[in-house]
């Protein structure tokens, strides 16, 4: 049975006075850092709306963990929002939970695999309890076997959720297939094994390392002045020390592939799915956008033209897409559902006719409509504290937040010739990887 390991006192510094120093600023954005302990603030004010949401992002997902180790960073997520040791000393729930059920906070986080983010969005007067609460959870965070065993179960009946799901399966198999070298070749839940296997030793030393000022940014978005802005960011977390553990990500370039990649899963299901996955460069490049505007294109709504081809006509039921905003060169995924009209071969072929059938005047309505999409989903999304710190956390994971003023302006930027020359790249049959879900009875 594990011990009992709660906080490390040495997480808390009283040798040096901490400062909020000013970095730059890009836009209404200004960064700062803490001297002392590395901690990046990111701060834009907007008055008005009483309302602030304040994110932490750590520099930590999935792509960080060893073999053997998958899915553990999403495992100490959900133990985050745990009592902590300083709950634990109030004799209260999780400050966090109750948080949210007193004030009616929005309260949640997600793991990926660049990062992880924690978020709260909540009237302004309780901006200083959030920030304690985060800071709390920085170093505060209690792992016992009491704590973990049914957190465990939790996550291993979220794992079996998704598992049985034809799409999610696939995009398991797919991935492992596709990255030989980089550790994007696995889901951010992990494999069940994996899970199964955990301890709170192995859960403490991955906390210890990653969950550190010098390995997070804070993000403070809404009607806070830069007053009490800073006088909060010192407060709660000035003293804390930073990971002595921490070494820089390693650099992996994935193997160039010389060939079709394809996987199949055959399991009792009334479902059959076919998968078309494609390499598309890292977020927020330019060609990570143009790869978005052709998926979007070919499946990205009923007037798309690959939902025209196989939905109108009987031959899928479905067709989706996805596509995920990673700082390395990533697999973006087509999902076909067939009907009983249909084979994958017959699927298969429609798709890559398509794609060699694409002209500059084929693609000029759909960029234009693609484009006027995008900007208005940018602008909505943009409007809240909330919507804003959501988006802005994807430019911070992928190293640069500055990008982010840039969205409109590189959208425009893209032209049909764009669009038509990575069509061909990135649909290159030797640079694909293909996922066949057969149903079985």
């Amino acid at each position: 049975m594990s011990k009992k390991r709660e906080t490390n006192t040495n997480k808390f510094s009283t040798t040096k006075s901490p400062s909020l120093a000013k970095i730059r600023s890009y836009n209404e954005v200004t960064e700062y850092k803490i001297r002392t302990n590395g901690l990046t603030v990111l701060y834009v004010h907007k008055p008005g709306s009483s309302v602030v949401t304040s994110n932490i992002m750590y520099k930590v997902g999935s792509r960080d963990e060893k073999r053997g180790e998958t899915g553990i960073a999403h495992m100490l997520e959900h133990m985050v929002f745990k009592p902590t040791s300083h709950d634990v000393k109030r004799k209260t729930d999780s400050a966090a939970m109750v948080f949210e059920s007193e004030t009616g906070a929005i309260v949640n986080a997600n793991t990926w695999k660049d990062r992880t983010t924690y978020y709260f969005s909540y009237p302004s007067e309780h901006f200083d309890r959030a920030l304690r609460i985060e800071a709390e959870r920085m170093h505060g965070v209690i792992l016992t076997d009491k704590q973990f065993k049914p957190e465990r179960t939790n996550v291993l009946s979220e794992y079996d959720m998704y598992a049985g799901e034809e799409e999610f399966a696939l995009s398991v198999q797919m991935s492992n297939v596709a990255f030989q070298s980089h550790p994007y070749g696995h889901e951010t839940i992990g494999f069940r094994e994996d899970i199964e296997a955990y301890t709170t030793e192995m859960l403490q030393t991955f906390y210890e390392t990653y969950y550190a000022p010098n390995n997070a940014v804070l993000t403070v978005i809404g009607d806070v002045t830069e007053a009490i802005m800073k006088k909060a960011v010192l407060k709660h977390f000035g003293l804390l020390t930073p990971s002595l553990k921490l070494t820089p990500r390693i650099k992996i370039t994935e193997p160039k592939q010389e060939g079709l990649r394809t996987i199949t899963i055959k399991r009792k299901s009334s479902t059959n799915v076919y998968a078309l996955g494609i390499l598309n460069d890292g977020f927020p490049q330019k060609g990570w956008f143009e790869t978005m505007a052709i998926l979007d294109m070919l499946a990205g709504g009923t007037d798309s033209i690959l939902h025209k081809k196989l939905v109108d006509t009987g031959l899928a039921t479905q067709i989706q897409t996805s596509i995920e905003p990673l700082q390395d060169k990533n697999l973006a995924t087509i999902f076909v559902i067939l009907s009983t009209k249909a084979t994958n071969e017959k699927i298969h072929t429609i798709i890559q006719n398509t794609i060699k059938s694409l002209t500059l005047k084929i693609i000029k309505p759909y960029l234009k409509k693609t484009t006027a999409k995008a900007l208005v989903g940018e602008y909505t999304t943009r409007e809240s504290s909330l919507g804003y710190t959501a988006e802005l956390v994807e430019y911070i994971s992928a190293g640069a937040p500055e990008q982010f003023f840039a969205t409109e302006k590189l959208l425009t930027s893209i032209t049909p010739r764009d669009i038509l020359i990575r069509a061909k790249s990135v649909f290159d049959e030797s640079q694909i990887t293909i996922g066949y879900f057969i149903g079985t009875p």
